[in-house]
């Protein structure tokens, strides 16, 4: 029996599982954090106020990059809170604006310290979301491209990085238990982007956030894979070559956003055909247009706080600038109204002589004193006697209106805690909103800082509403970059509801809003005047205030 010997020569290259080390992942610790700081700080001049609006596209590149680089959850919080610390740092900035606090009675040296105090401890707290953010991003297993995979890694990059970041951003940062006013998010960065924000008419100013997170975690999934600069994000589940995939990927990005784009251009162009005036009576007899005058007083937070302004030449103020006007309603902002105000002789009997003598609806924000507390509303003078006259404010002002946290309270100081706003004037919030009635229809009402807030807009509109009037009183914060930040949220709150709105603020800007977020006209900061402009009352609904869970 013949014998034979086989042999047989294998050539194997080794393969891991595990993605292979990036530059960064050998750096330390101390050198990543100035450039996430940086790289935060720099993302922040994309907010309004700012207006690099360019930024927001790739502003998050660096923080996914790091994040990849990261050797464990504790240095990638790390990473996620101190880029946070330079966004917020930045993008909260108008606190400073409330410098000097003489009208609190205190020295400059000591309001200097309370301001810097103020901002610093708010850009800390948001500055938690990006921590978390930066930490679920590194413990979740995510493998390249938008294919979900039911081995491990499960979840797809540029599908998970964006969920995470709408999750945090549009539902813990608005939630009453973090106790925050949400007024930095990415979309209000795209307000003056009409075409891209009309999106927002269909998942909410949460889905334009998610189109721009997207596009960054397309472009940091490329240069990782191309440079290698960090960890790379392992087998895709297309089998597509990983540099080519990526490429691919931020292609169909971009494809994608420019459909988004293509349709926005559509969707304007058909809202201004539909508000034009003899289109939308043929339409809909029941929206003529109808003039609106916004009083802008510009009484400063020291002439109302130091009284230097006597309660008879603040009603001369606002009794000159809202009386004759060439229009059929008239809102004045937040608060003009108070307990001075209310007797024989005070602005509320001279606002309702204006109403009965010369025939129009009058829109005024009140501070009333109620048996368990002070209550901060909005209030309809109509000549058409309606039952629902008054909105109660539902989401109050941290420290402003309300005590959120007693134990935090109780550590400031007693001498500094007794001047506090909240501290002497207690405010109630109401459980839900109360429509104003006009003749014309009904309207939606937000005060001040519920603007940020979509839901609380939406619900009234998903109610009935078919106009938005916002009052503010942005005195506080002086000529910060608030009043700028305050007109996008309000652009974004229009889009989504596809309402025109009304924006009056005490000391600027005040604005009119139509229905594709285009500001139609707009007032001065620290100006005294008025703006009239027209506004529809349009009954049609947009998905979004369809959809009440979003």
């Amino acid at each position: 029996m013949n014998s034979y010997s086989y042999t047989s020569e294998f050539q194997v290259s080794p393969t891991s599982i595990t993605p292979r080390a990036g530059w960064l992942d050998s750096q330390r610790l101390a050198m990543k954090l100035p450039l996430a700081f940086l790289m935060g700080a720099i993302l922040a001049l994309a907010t309004p106020g700012f207006d690099q609006s360019w930024i927001a596209w790739f502003g998050l590149i660096p923080l996914l990059i790091l994040i990849r680089g990261a050797n464990s959850g504790f240095q990638s919080a790390c990473t996620g809170f101190t880029f946070g610390a330079g966004y917020y740092a930045i993008a909260l900035s108008f606190f400073t604006g409330m410098y000097p606090l003489r009208w609190m009675g205190l020295p400059d040296a000591v309001g200097f310290q309370i301001v810097f105090v103020t901002w610093f401890f708010e850009t800390c707290h948001n500055a938690i979301l990006m921590a978390l953010f930066a930490l679920f991003i590194f413990c979740l297993p995510l493998r390249p491209s938008f294919l979900a995979n039911h081995r491990r890694p499960f979840y797809p990059y540029l599908i998970a990085v964006p969920s995470i970041w709408v999750f945090l951003q549009w539902v813990v940062a608005s939630s009453p238990l973090f106790i925050g006013t949400p007024l930095s998010q990415l979309a209000y960065t795209q307000s003056r982007n009409l075409p891209l924000i009309q999106l927002s008419a269909v998942g909410g100013s949460a889905l334009i956030d998610f189109v721009l997170v997207m596009f960054n975690a397309a472009c940091a999934q490329l240069i990782i894979e191309v440079t290698g600069v960090s960890r790379n994000l392992g087998q895709r589940t297309d089998q597509l070559n990983l540099k080519f995939g990526a490429l691919m990927d931020l292609a169909l990005c971009g494809l994608m956003i420019w459909g988004c784009q293509a349709w926005g251009s559509g969707r304007i162009a058909q809202i201004e055909e539909e508000i034009r005036p003899e289109h939308a009576l043929r339409v809909n007899p029941q929206t003529p247009p109808v003039a609106v005058t916004v009083v802008q007083g510009a009484v400063s937070i020291e002439e109302e706080r130091f009284k230097t302004i006597t309660p008879t030449a603040f009603c001369g103020r606002y009794n000159e600038l809202a009386a004759n006007t060439a229009s059929s309603i008239v809102i004045l902002p937040e608060g003009v109204v108070t307990l001075p105000q209310m007797g024989q002789g005070g602005l509320l009997a001279a606002l309702k002589h204006i109403s009965a003598g010369e025939r129009k609806e009058i829109i005024y924000g009140a501070v009333e004193p109620l048996k368990d507390g002070y209550i901060n509303a909005a209030r309809i003078i109509s000549p058409f006697k309606f039952k629902e006259s008054a909105y109660v404010k539902q989401r109050l002002v941290p420290f402003g209106e309300t005590i959120p946290v007693n134990l935090l309270y109780q550590s400031i100081p007693e001498e500094l805690r007794s001047k506090l706003p909240a501290s002497s004037e207690r405010f109630l919030a109401a459980q839900k909103a109360q429509l104003l009635r006009s003749g014309w229809g009904k309207i939606a009402v937000a005060i001040g800082n519920e603007i940020t807030f979509p839901m609380l807009v939406s619900d009234q509109v998903h109610k009935g509403a078919s106009l938005i009037v916002v009052v503010a009183n942005l005195g506080w914060f002086h000529n910060s970059s608030l009043n700028k930040q305050f007109l996008a949220c309000a652009t974004l709150r229009a889009v989504e509801n596809k309402r025109f709105l009304v924006l009056a603020t005490n000391t600027g800007i005040s604005a009119v809003i139509d229905p594709a977020g285009m500001v139609v006209s707009k007032s001065y900061a620290l100006k005294r005047g008025v703006l009239t402009d027209t506004v529809q009352f349009i009954y049609q609904k947009t998905p979004f205030n369809r959809m009440r869970w979003l």
